[in-house]
C-alpha cells in the first residue's frame, strides 16, 4: 500500500498531514520508534505556530495525534530490513488511503531474511511465484506491477512528504 523505498540505514523525515477540520487523526508506526522533530499548521493562513524541536534527543513515539488542520515531521532511521506499515489507528480511515508501507533495506533483506518452506508451499499451492522480487521476477523488473514511490537520496538526509 503506497510503498516507499528506503535504503538501509539512511536518516528519513516524513510529513504527515491532518488537513481536515473535524477529524483527529492517530498515526502510528510499526517498525520503529520515530523522532517528533517539527509540527504547524497545514494552511498557510492559519495562526498556529510552527514548532521545531531541537536538541540532542527529540522525544521519540511510534504513535502521535495529528491535530485538526496540523502537520507532524518526523525523523526515522532505515536501520530495521523489512516490510512496515504505518497507519492511522482508526480502521475506517484506512480503508480511505490513510496508511502506507516502508519497504526498508530491500537489499539487506534479500541477504538476510528467508521465507519460510510452510509459507513457500501456500504460495505454490495457490499458483504464485515463489521466486524472484514481489512480482516474482528477477533483479529489481517490476513490469506489469505499479511503481512504488521511490525516494533517493545520501544516507545523511532525505525527506519526502506522504
Amino acid at each position: 500500500v503506497n510503498a516507499i523505498i528506503l535504503q538501509h540505514n539512511h536518516i528519513v523525515e516524513l510529513e504527515l498531514r491532518n488537513p481536515d477540520s473535524v477529524i483527529v487523526h492517530t498515526y502510528h508506526s510499526h517498525g520503529h520508534a520515530f523522532q517528533v522533530v517539527e509540527s504547524g499548521p497545514v494552511h498557510k493562513n492559519s495562526s498556529i505556530p510552527v514548532k521545531r524541536f531541537k536538541g540532542r534527543q527529540p522525544m521519540r513515539r511510534d504513535t502521535i495525534t495529528l491535530a485538526l488542520g496540523q502537520y507532524v515531521k518526523v525523523r526515522i532511521r532505515a536501520d530495521n530490513p523489512g516490510v512496515w506499515f504505518q497507519h492511522c489507528h482508526q480502521e475506517q480511515h484506512n480503508l480511505s488511503g490513510l496508511g502506507f508501507t516502508l519497504i526498508e533495506a530491500p537489499d539487506v533483506m534479500q541477504r538476510t531474511l528467508r521465507v519460510p518452506s510452510e509459507m513457500i508451499e501456500f504460495c505454490r499451492v495457490l499458483g504464485h511465484p515463489t521466486q524472484g522480487n514481489s512480482a516474482g521476477r528477477a533483479g529489481s523488473d517490476m513490469t506489469g506491477t505499479e511503481q512504488p514511490i521511490a525516494i533517493s537520496g545520501s544516507a545523511n538526509s532525505i525527506s519526502d512528504t506522504v
